[in-house]
């Protein structure tokens, strides 16, 4: 039950981010902090996953954010936050599989989008919707 609960309230929180990054191409960043916080009292309460594991998984998101400063924001540093969220309940190997579904899915819809000519290469796109649809296959493969 613990996890269950921790799933869903990372599971919530990608949502609301999601709708945000795709209506405004912004995210709150209240709305990761109260995702962060929850899922940091399940972690806690429940003792779900090893600190060590979960301190790992944080560094994933940690690192996009870096690399968000490094590139003066082409990559979004609410993207960077919600992967040190994910990686508090999914632990390093976990979030780096996250991380890796989307950046994937993200792909092959931007290829996609070019090849009919929707967008051209200077045109972003929300990556948070990508996290949310990755969260959600690894979460079902896993039961």
């Amino acid at each position: 039950m613990p996890m269950v609960m921790m799933k869903g309230i990372m599971g919530v929180t990608l949502l609301l981010c999601s709708i945000q990054d795709v209506i405004q191409k912004k995210i709150c960043l209240w709305m990761i902090a109260i995702g962060g916080v929850l899922t940091g009292i399940c972690i806690l309460h429940y003792k779900t996953i090893s600190l060590k594991d979960s301190l790992g998984g944080i560094l994933v998101g940690v690192g996009v954010v870096l690399i968000s400063k490094a590139t003066g924001g082409k990559i979004g540093m609410g993207d960077g936050l919600l992967l040190c969220l994910t990686g508090m309940g999914l632990g390093l190997w976990g979030n780096i599989e996250l991380f890796a579904y989307a950046l994937f899915a993200a792909a092959v819809v931007s290829i996609v989008l070019l090849i009919l000519h929707l967008v051209d290469r200077k045109k972003s796109i929300p990556f948070v919707p990508f996290l949310l649809l990755s969260y959600m296959f690894i979460t079902m493969a896993s039961t």
